[in-house]
């Protein structure tokens, strides 16, 4: 079977919409959102081979793939991306014209950008994401969670631009791409006054004997932490997972709890909550792979100026050389 290859979008043919059976863009929104040709046929009552036949038809007029396949699905490409939501909102205001219903003018529509995380460390990013938007943001910024490792089909079927993760997965797919943020080893905080702590620091020993708070927003899988401990063989004594840094933070104030967390968001949540403080781990604990923070997003985005904008953003907050 001879290979289909497809031009940038820059190189799109001009359209003439007179010429274009607008079903097809009712096509391209069924198989956008629902991930694959089967459920998007099912969705309009078309049999397969019209919906492929429909995507081979929108493939030509746009000059692009549109949709690759992938493990889960299909997943959008750049040019699909940019389209998506154009397409959407002509769609819905043809469809409130045809029912004769009163157009309502509508606001300018951000577009959505998601990070994925698997903790709740947006302290650490999302204020200076925002000063970069500006009084008038041209994106909507969303977080959301998900679990260690858990995120190549999110990424593929676009709902998450960009995923971050405190420290590396080896993933068999060469479709996820991934850039180091930041190496910035784990801090303890505890509170001021802790009568455990003596002269600003705390021996291993200490350490596994006292109680720990853990920020686990899905408590049942393995903290990552957790995990590196169990490498070497050590335990401690896990007594609260919470689903926050501030939650967690505000308990270690208050008891003689010990919370261990990545350097930067804990930092910042400290710089609002001075009766805490922060640590160096003990010695012989020294583990500053298990704080790095890793970018992740797919191959099929990697051109994709919304996209380029998100991950050049986040690695001049980290401070990345050479990106």
């Amino acid at each position: 079977m001879s290979q289909l290859n497809y031009t940038h979008a820059s190189t799109m043919n001009n359209i003439d919409i007179r010429r274009v059976d607008l079903n097809l863009l009712v096509v391209f929104e069924a198989i956008y959102r629902e991930g694959t040709v089967t459920r998007a046929s099912e969705k309009l009552h078309l049999t397969q081979s019209s919906v492929s036949h429909a995507l081979g038809r929108l493939r030509t007029l746009f000059n692009d793939a549109l949709f690759v396949r992938h493990s889960n699905g299909m997943a959008p490409t750049a040019v699909a991306r940019e389209l998506y939501q154009p397409i959407l909102s002509a769609l819905r205001i043809l469809e409130d014209t045809l029912n004769q219903r009163p157009s309502v003018e509508q606001p300018r529509m951000r577009k959505k950008l998601t990070i994925g995380l698997i903790t709740s460390d947006e302290a650490a990013f999302l204020p200076q994401i925002m000063q970069r938007l500006g009084e008038d943001p041209q994106y909507e910024i969303v977080t959301a969670l998900y679990e260690p490792g858990k995120f190549e089909n999110r990424l593929a079927t676009g709902r998450f631009d960009v995923a971050l993760q405190p420290f590396a997965y080896s993933y068999p797919s060469a479709n996820v791409l991934s850039q180091l943020l930041a190496s910035e080893g784990l801090a303890i905080v505890v509170r001021r006054g802790h009568p455990a702590i003596r002269k600003g620091a705390i021996d291993l020993d200490t350490y596994l004997r006292l109680q720990h708070v853990v920020v686990a927003p899905r408590s049942m899988e393995p903290h990552f932490i957790d995990m590196e401990f169990s490498r070497r063989r050590l335990q401690r004594q896990v007594v609260l997972r919470c689903q926050d840094y501030w939650t967690a933070c505000k308990i270690v104030a208050q008891t003689d709890f010990i919370l261990t967390a990545p350097r930067r968001p804990m930092a910042h949540v400290i710089a609002d909550m001075p009766v805490n403080r922060l640590l160096s781990l003990p010695q012989g604990l020294n583990m500053p792979e298990a704080a790095d923070i890793y970018l992740y997003w797919h191959a099929s985005a990697n051109d994709d100026p919304d996209n380029l904008w998100l991950r050049q953003c986040l690695c001049e907050i980290f401070q990345v050389k050479d990106y």
